[in-house]
């Protein structure tokens, strides 16, 4: 059987509902209940699992700023500064110089004095206005993820990516600006999924850039439109390559012309990408939701194809079988697969000094058991920075290869979790930053217990 008449089977088999819901209403009863069913599940597994940091090594969550609105994306800006997107509309900015950061820890900022707070001439906390036109808010939609140009000191671009479009015609879009006396200026298009959906979930969304200036995205497959992840031309479901103002990447795996839909796609065969980090290599390494099982990181590779939901660990949420293929010719095994599902969110490659313990190491957060994950990366055998190494070939002297690392043993860091986690990000001090999730949201740090 091949790719195309097994992913028409699935759609085929469908399980047929009754329709006297809608489908936003539907996906919305069947992740409810997934959730209460998976968090009695998870927590049991939580407490059973041996997957825990050594004794010596164990941490905690300090609160910076409490009842935030409902966030998404952390992201360290090359100007010392983090930046917060808030779902609803709007991102806050605080100050990492150690004043600035001492004022707020002390201030210990919270929604009722956050407003006075951030009207302060030199507040270390700013709020931008940022409500597009063609926000969409509901299900998992608003603004996503934020990232920073590798020429930002120079050229001053941020990007951003959000839920556009209506309930029933929406879609991931990406847009840049500028900051000018902190609002938004010059704001400009990067991208937009063109295959619209009518579901309120699976955006993907997250936002990298590599060496040369490439910008990554991660789009989801909108839940109810799975069988799309395989279409090269359809860009759901996709890692996506763009130029920085959005022009597909000619040096693409598919590239068919500028205006092509499969020139645009990196890699393909995926459901839910929630997490994207890009070494100093250049190495791609991806997490996303499977379904009640599956969860996955993957190293991307252009042109590859990850498998959803032709083969998959995991079973769809009311318990029936997604595909009999857990391997199926010409896709990728996941480098590292959760099941039980985590519910993996953020995701930060973590090279800093503060906790010596932890770098070379991802650090993933996780919705569903309240976590921090940590996987060490191994290149030729030993945790640590990332590196090219010389090959020895008949070619030009200058020739490098890439060594890809593997992904070792994975483990959880805090000793009481408690907060669903959405995610994660450090910075060059060498302190780590996490987000928490739902409304209010809180900003921490992660800080040693003992």
């Amino acid at each position: 059987m091949n790719h195309l008449s097994l992913s028409l089977s699935f759609q085929q088999a469908r399980i047929a509902l009754p329709r006297p819901y809608s489908v936003k209403q539907l996906i919305i009863y069947v992740f409810s209940a997934s959730f209460l069913m998976t968090c009695v599940i998870g927590a049991a597994y939580a407490q059973s699992s041996s997957h825990t940091t050594p004794a010596s090594q164990v941490y905690g969550l300090q609160a910076v700023m409490k009842d935030l609105p409902q966030s998404w994306g952390l992201a360290y800006s090359p100007d010392n500064q983090l930046f917060i997107t808030h779902r609803l509309g709007n991102f806050s900015i605080l100050s990492l110089e150690q004043e600035d950061l001492q004022q707020v820890l002390m201030a210990d900022i919270s929604s009722q004095d956050e407003a006075s707070a951030l009207q302060t001439v030199n507040s270390p906390v700013i709020s931008v206005r940022f409500l597009p036109d063609d926000l969409l808010v509901g299900g998992q939609g608003g603004l996503l993820d934020l990232s920073f140009h590798p020429d930002y000191l120079n050229n001053g671009w941020i990007y951003l990516s959000y839920s556009a479009g209506t309930e029933q015609s929406n879609a991931l879009k990406v847009v840049r600006f500028k900051l000018v006396d902190n609002e938004v200026a010059q704001l400009e298009p990067v991208f937009e999924v063109a295959n619209k959906k009518d579901t309120p979930v699976h955006y993907g969304g997250r936002l990298a850039f590599d060496s040369e200036h490439s910008l990554y995205i991660t789009t989801g497959d909108g839940f109810d439109y799975r069988e799309k992840a395989q279409l090269k031309h359809n860009q759901m479901g996709k890692t996506i390559r763009v130029t920085d103002t959005g022009e597909a990447h000619p040096a693409n795996p598919f590239y068919n012309g500028p205006d092509a839909p499969e020139s645009f796609v990196f890699s393909y065969g995926h459901r839910n990408p929630q997490g994207l980090v890009i070494t100093d290599t250049d190495v791609v390494i991806g997490h996303e939701h499977g379904p009640a099982g599956g969860d996955e990181i993957n190293f991307l590779h252009a042109g590859d194809n990850y498998g959803w939901p032709v083969i998959t660990n995991g079973k769809d949420y009311i318990g029936a079988t997604i595909s009999p293929f857990t391997e199926y010719e010409g896709m990728k095994q996941p480098n590292l697969d959760w099941t039980p599902s985590i519910a993996p969110s953020g995701m930060v490659l973590y090279q800093g000094e503060k906790f010596d313990a932890l770098k070379g190491h991802l650090l993933i957060t996780s919705l569903k058991f309240l976590q921090i994950y940590a996987v060490p990366l191994f290149y030729d055998g030993d945790i640590g920075a990332d590196i090219d190494a010389n090959i020895d070939t008949n070619t030009d002297a200058n020739n490098t290869e890439k060594i890809e690392p593997t992904l070792g043993k994975d483990f959880t860091i805090l000793r009481e979790p408690d907060t669903r986690l959405r995610d994660i990000e450090s910075d060059p001090e060498g302190r780590i930053w996490v987000l928490g999730d739902g409304q209010p949201a809180t900003l921490f740090m992660l800080v040693t217990l003992h």
